[in-house]
């Protein structure tokens, strides 16, 4: 009889911890990728054009980088920053980068 004592109090005690468990919220589809032909027509034309709308546009959309406005030291440590994080910016292209992001969205262009 103690058994089945036992058993209906783990029964009852299970069924207490399944009604207070909180549900496991649904994880967030991740975005679509963006487009890059989208992409690329966002940024303004110009040298390091196509190579900065690759680098960054594969994470970003074109509206976070094109509304900063930043100096050029400024846009080396976001771009560093982003390096850090696995942004895909070859060594040859690192002073194109920076230099078209100083010269379109440089902080006399705010």
């Amino acid at each position: 009889m103690s058994r089945s004592l036992l058993l209906l109090g783990a029964s009852l005690l299970a069924g207490v911890l399944l009604l207070r468990a909180e549900p496991v919220p649904a994880q967030a589809a991740p975005p679509p990728p963006l487009d890059p032909a989208q992409v690329l027509a966002a940024f303004a034309p110009g040298p390091g054009r196509e190579v900065t709308a690759a680098a960054c546009g594969q994470c970003h959309a074109p509206s976070l980088i094109t509304g900063k406005h930043l100096d050029s030291e400024a846009w080396a440590q976001l771009v560093d920053q982003m390096i850090s994080r696995g942004a895909p910016v070859e060594d040859k292209d690192y002073d194109t980068i920076v230099d078209y992001l100083t010269r379109n969205y440089g902080p006399a262009k705010g």
